[in-house]
């Protein structure tokens, strides 16, 4: 076989690097750039990226997705581009960064629903502090083969990127493939962003074929050798590499994966038997594991010289393939039976190692060990879920119970039953942000057979599915609520927490009556338990309920009490709820300033606890309403816009959007309100809740009066006084009769 055949330098691409070198002037400015840069297999996505970053002055963090989906390491590149930086990292930082840094021991406390967002706030707080020191560069590579975690956590980064200046993201991806589910929305999404520019790298010209050519041959190549490497390559670089190394010969194989085939065959049958157990392996695969499953092969010469002819790259402690087309090209001449040996040989290896379980479970499932397979996936299924990987933890899961019914005793192989299984995959789901998907395992784990003497998991997935149904927007809330209290009547310690969770979904049906008897109850059963964050829990709900019907200075001490509780127990999320209604409260009953204060004792409470971006918009929504009321119309505007741009959830987006609204009509800016409210409208997938649903129609019908159509106005006011919403917000229907 030839030399290793590559160019030396970086041919054409001098558009595009122009884009990426105005993206990295602008971070070493002070401010922030997010390039996506897109392109076929083959057309130097990677190299182009590596000869930018090469010449890069700050930080680098560099990491790259696999191949592997759910089998793979959770947060991959993100992984990656922290690896080796735990020392340098602040105690409270390897705390919240520690599902990154696998290194380091686990979080001390079992995960919940704010640990994800926690550790979304922690990485970009990190981004922020190294770019104060100077400009800061975080490059992820193939996203195309992204897991569903590390494209949110993207999603969050990016979006959130204005506060971190200095920082610089660059993501690749191929265009000529679909992808993981989420990356289309994410580029798209993404790709609206003022700070975000787009790079489609598209064929070499013939001019520079020609000079890629004559950079690998060392001379200028002969003219006609020139035109038909260009015409059969279509201009793909690691296809004229491939060209150019079988000779440029008539007659030799036309496909890229053939000819990368050939190349492969020239270095010898040894070589190739080490670089096929490589392949099948997987994207990366350690010097010791590769030793391992070629055991009786000359690997340390196998490798060296496929690392001398441009098909392997050293890695660390291992290897990978220099470009994913070389190795599905390899993959491509393993036989069956020769690919279950080697995935038996790797999980072998794995199993003695201490390797990872989600790579363990695709060896064996390769290997056809059912059994294996599942003890592993179920193994790995908790890794996910302590590393906050939920969407990965729940398609580990779902395998897991895809060969439920196919392999032997699979209750003793994970030790649990299929109701417990599809209970934690339900869990995922919600987690995952899928609640459809958590209403079904919900109710699939509900029609297994109840072991005596375990009503009290009933009652566990029977709340389980009501969560899933608020938040699908779907009904049977209610019901399920009370069931669960009948499951459980035995049980004392899980009632209070039933209580509270029908009382809040009654207060929004509404309902004030039975929420208001549900909070009684559980009130009284807090207190023969002890459970404090129960407690709290109650008098927020009563306090709202009476303060709605005229009694707020009574209900002040109520809420003053909740949130003396919350403090003393650390219940972080009762003492928010219990910010959260004060300030709205306050608001309601024409006290801005107050409502204020309590508003901005919400934000910083939610930045105290890394919460600031998820959390904290209740709080920022609250703020803003403050000072519209106060008619603090620029205040209230600054404090709309940084809300916004902290990139809320629909609910609070929607809200935010709403009081711009009513600022743009207050300054007659109809057509500024008439756009918001449309922006408005076009969150209405998601649940904006009761209040949107009068001030949308008051703010219109505003707009409707100061264009002389006050017929049409007081058709939208009638409608929306007819409205579910009237006994819930009653604050919001003055000002809609008025």
């Amino acid at each position: 076989m030839s030399a290793y055949v590559r160019s030396a330098d970086l041919v054409g691409r001098a558009g595009e690097r122009r884009v990426l070198d105005a993206a990295a002037a602008e971070a070493a400015a002070g401010g922030v750039a997010t390039v996506l840069v897109g392109g076929e297999a083959g057309i130097g996505k990677t190299r182009l990226v590596e000869a930018f970053t090469a010449g890069l002055t700050g930080t680098v963090l560099t990491g790259g997705c696999v191949e592997l989906g759910a089998e793979g390491l959770p947060f991959a590149p993100f992984v990656a581009a922290l690896r080796g930086r735990g020392a340098g990292l602040a105690p409270t930082e390897r705390a919240r960064l520690a599902p990154l840094l696998p290194g380091l021991a686990d979080p001390p406390a079992p995960p919940d629903e704010q640990s994800r967002p926690r550790l979304f706030e922690g990485v970009l707080a990190l981004l922020a502090r190294l770019a104060a020191d100077g400009p800061v560069a975080l490059v992820v590579e193939d996203a195309h083969w992204a897991d569903r975690s590390s494209l949110d956590l993207l999603d969050f980064l990016v979006r959130n990127q204005r506060t971190a200046p200095g920082a610089l993201v660059v993501l690749t991806h191929r265009s000529d493939e679909p992808g993981p589910r989420g990356l289309r929305d994410l580029l798209v999404g993404l790709g609206r962003l003022a700070w975000v520019r787009r790079v489609e790298l598209g064929p070499l010209t013939r001019a520079e074929v020609t000079a890629q050519a004559g950079a690998i041959l060392g001379r200028p190549p002969d003219p006609a050798l020139a035109a038909d490497v260009h015409r059969r390559s279509d201009g793909n670089p690691l296809f004229v590499e491939a060209l150019l190394d079988a000779g440029g010969r008539p007659g030799v194989p036309g496909s890229l994966a053939d000819l990368l085939t050939a190349r492969i065959e020239r270095l010898g049958p040894r070589v190739g038997a080490v670089l096929r157990a490589a392949a099948v392996g997987g994207a990366r695969v350690s010097d010791s594991l590769l030793s391992a499953v070629c055991a009786g092969s000359d690997v340390p010469a196998a490798v060296r010289a496929a690392v001398a002819a441009g098909v392997l790259v050293v890695d660390g402690g291992g290897y990978r393939f220099r470009h994913a087309l070389i190795r599905d090209a390899v993959l491509g001449t393993v036989l069956p039976g020769e690919r279950v040996e080697l995935h038996r040989r790797f999980a072998a290896g794995l199993g003695a190692g201490g390797g990872s379980d989600a790579e363990l479970s695709h060896h064996l499932t390769g290997a056809g060990d059912g059994p294996g397979a599942v003890a592993a996936a179920w193994a790995a299924a908790l890794r996910a879920r302590r590393a906050l990987a939920h969407a990965e933890e729940l398609e580990l899961l779902e395998r897991v119970l895809g060969w439920w019914a196919s392999v032997p005793r699979p209750a003793e192989l994970v030790g649990a039953d299929r109701a417990a299984v599809l209970e934690r995959a339900a869990t995922a789901a919600l987690w995952a942000g899928e609640p459809g998907r958590a209403e079904e395992l919900a109710g699939a784990a509900l029609a297994e057979p109840e072991p005596e003497g375990l009503g009290v998991r009933t009652a566990a997935l029977l709340e389980l599915r009501a969560q899933a149904r608020v938040r699908a927007g779907r009904p049977g809330a209610v019901a399920d609520l009370r069931a669960a209290l009948d499951a459980a009547a035995d049980h004392r310690p899980i009632r209070p927490y039933l209580l509270n969770a029908l009382a809040a979904v009654l207060m929004d049906v509404p309902d004030p009556r039975g929420a208001r008897a549900a909070a009684e109850q559980a009130m009284a059963e807090a207190a023969d338990t002890g459970d404090d964050p129960a407690e709290a829990g109650a008098l927020v709900t009563l306090a709202t309920l009476d303060a709605r019907v005229g009694e707020l200075d009574a209900q002040l001490p109520r809420l003053a009490r909740a949130a003396a509780i919350a403090r003393a127990v650390g219940a972080h999320q009762r003492g928010l709820r219990v910010l959260d209604r004060e300030s709205h409260l306050l608001l309601g009953f024409g006290r801005p300033a107050a409502a204020e204060r309590a508003a901005r004792a919400g934000l910083d409470m939610a930045a105290g606890l890394g919460l600031a971006r998820s959390a904290g918009s209740t709080h920022a929504v609250n703020l803003a309403a403050a000072l519209v009321t106060a008619g603090r119309w620029d205040a209230a505007e600054e404090s709309i816009e940084h809300a916004v741009q902290l990139v809320p959830p629909p609910h609070d987006h929607g809200r935010l959007l709403s009081l711009r609204a009513e600022i743009a009509v207050h300054r007659g800016e109809l057509e500024l309100a008439e756009h918001l409210l449309a922006d408005v409208e076009g969150l209405a997938a998601a649940d904006l809740g009761a209040a949107p649903a009068l001030v949308l129609p008051r703010l219109r019908a505003h707009v409707l009066l100061a264009g002389g159509r006050a017929g049409r106005a007081a058709e939208l006011a009638v409608a929306a006084l007819t409205g579910p919403s009237l006994a819930t917000v009653s604050r919001y229907t003055w000002p809609l009769l008025a």
